[in-house]
């Protein structure tokens, strides 16, 4: 990181600590200011308006692996599923963890053309341009993904979309992570909101059944959700 780019990332983290810190002191007076339930989230808590760009290509299974070792669980149960990955970042856990699996991976640019250079032998998909219908995937891993997206009801729609059996879901416990006097913003200034447990379930529900809910400790705090189609892909 060069030091323009490391001020620049130093400011956005005193951008988000200070504004937290403040929110923390007020605790449910925060609902004056932000009356509204966003994503099924609490009155009073504030979202991130903006967020930094997060690059996973650098990191191997640091991060989260206990998600993909409760979808292997999940995978070694079916009868040879093919495995789709929304958001697979480095994709070091799906290839290494999958590969006697049909894997493929969706991503945006430029992890696309990094994946496509990186692992030739296995199908990538870009993300803006792949229609989620077509997408081939019995098991769908999206591992703490859902936090760096503006507007998440957008990824909700793609995953509802794609014919699948199962869906594997992460993100960061919020209560965990930061107390339940957390009003926002998130510390990690790649995140735009973060959910604890009851709220995350609240809202993949009005897309999916969410038929386990996990919380799992890695390196961070992970809630995991497994979720079936309300409605069957032969349906």
């Amino acid at each position: 990181m060069s030091s323009a780019n490391n001020w620049k990332h130093r400011m956005r983290v005193l951008n988000r600590i200070v504004p937290k810190k403040f929110y923390r002191l007020f605790g449910n007076r925060n609902m004056r200011w932000q009356p509204h339930s966003f994503y099924s989230i609490k009155p009073g808590y504030h979202h991130a308006i903006s967020a930094e760009d997060f690059d996973d290509t650098i990191n191997k299974d640091e991060w989260q692996r206990s998600v993909y070792e409760l979808a292997l669980a999940k995978a070694s149960a079916m009868d040879q599923p093919s495995i789709l990955d929304i958001g697979c970042g480095s994709a070091f856990k799906l290839v290494n963890m999958f590969g006697r699996y049909k894997i493929t991976g969706v991503e945006v640019e430029p992890t696309f053309s990094w994946l496509k250079q990186q692992y030739p032998q296995h199908e990538w998909a870009l993300f803006d341009e792949t229609d989620p219908a077509s997408l081939e995937g019995d098991l769908v891993i999206c591992s703490d993904v859902i936090e760096h997206i503006p507007n998440p009801d957008d990824l909700m729609e793609f995953l509802e979309d794609i014919p699948f059996r199962l869906l594997v879901i992460s993100t960061p416990e919020r209560d965990l992570e930061a107390g339940k006097k957390d009003f926002g913003p998130p510390a990690n200034t790649a995140h735009y909101r973060e959910w604890n447990g009851a709220e995350f379930r609240n809202y993949l529900r009005r897309w999916f059944n969410v038929d386990e809910h996990h919380v799992l400790h890695d390196k961070s705090i992970t809630q995991v959700a497994v979720c079936s189609p309300k409605i069957s892909p032969a349906g």
